[in-house]
């Protein structure tokens, strides 16, 4: 049975002014230790086309920009390389909500596809499956579509990096919370022949999060489940299968998953914050097509 959604704070709802997570009725976010001080705003009909989530300030009501305004390393010692993540999607679901790298402050916002032939936009669902983890990206981080990624050969998505949470339960979207890196994925999109890299991170609250350092640390089986997930899911909507980046192999690619531990998925993710900052620093959010929204870097 998919996990019921987070649904908006209503007029006879308890919603604790201090607990980032209440303004949801998400069984109060149990397991999870949202972003201090954040709270998030709901607008318009899970699944429709009006649906916003913006995080603001509990102080005082200003917009937070998930991308750009939420620090991204948290620690990095003895609990591993810890970093703050948002997520879009919750695991169980199956709208397509992301990040809009475009609109003021970046909401989240139900994806959308224009149809062909006629003159209109409909929401994106994952066609495949419902979404198997939670998932959503890494603050202050950046694909870069204008180089190649200096380990696939491939530029990057234009995104910021995916996250995939193996955590046992299912987090409301639009929750900023702390995150273990234990591994990647370097999934390579079999149409768009971009890089677009899976880091896989456990939530510092889960109750295996202790027990879990390392991708290796995690079941087979699972591992083999996700792999299937990323080769195949495009292919539900027609496109082709995407690949993965395998080094030590004859050709560097496979069609089967090659994953990463911890040490170089933080490589990874540090790579990943180099190319934003270049992106801030270079004023390349610029040289996209639509630009970005950044805040007012004066």
């Amino acid at each position: 049975m998919s996990p019921s959604f987070a649904l908006p704070c209503v007029a006879t709802a308890t919603c604790a002014a201090l607990d980032p997570c209440a303004d949801a009725n998400y069984l109060r976010c149990s397991g999870f230790h949202g972003l201090d001080g954040v709270k998030r705003q709901l607008a318009g009909r899970y699944g429709e086309l009006g649906f916003r989530i913006q995080p603001s300030a509990i102080a005082n009501g200003v917009p937070i920009s998930l991308w750009h305004d939420v620090p991204l390393i948290v620690s990095e010692g003895e609990s591993g390389f810890v970093v703050n993540a948002y997520f879009e999607i919750s695991r169980g679901t199956q709208a397509k909500l992301e990040l809009n790298k475009w609109a003021r402050h970046n909401p989240i916002w139900q994806d959308r596809k224009k149809v062909a032939g006629q003159d209109f936009e409909r929401p994106r669902y994952l066609a495949w499956s419902p979404e198997p983890s939670n998932y959503g990206a890494l603050p202050r981080t950046w694909e870069n579509v204008l180089e190649d990624d200096p380990r696939t050969g491939y530029p990057g998505d234009t995104d910021p990096i995916d996250v995939v949470d193996i955590g046992s339960k299912a987090s409301p979207a639009g929750l900023v919370y702390r995150c273990k890196v234990i591994g990647a994925l370097g999934m390579i999109d079999g149409n768009e022949l971009q890089t677009d890299w899976k880091i896989y991170v456990i939530n510092l609250e889960d109750p295996m999060a202790e027990a879990i350092s390392d991708i290796t640390d995690v079941p087979r089986v699972r591992l083999d489940q996700w792999g299937l997930f990323w080769r195949f899911y495009h292919t539900a909507a027609g496109s082709r299968q995407n690949f993965f980046y395998a080094p030590g192999t004859t050709t560097g690619f496979s069609a089967d998953p090659h994953w990463l531990g911890a040490s170089e998925a933080r490589q990874v993710v540090e790579a990943s914050a180099a190319s934003y900052q270049k992106m801030i620093r270079d004023q390349l959010w610029k040289k996209v097509d639509p630009p970005y929204w950044v805040p007012d870097l004066k």
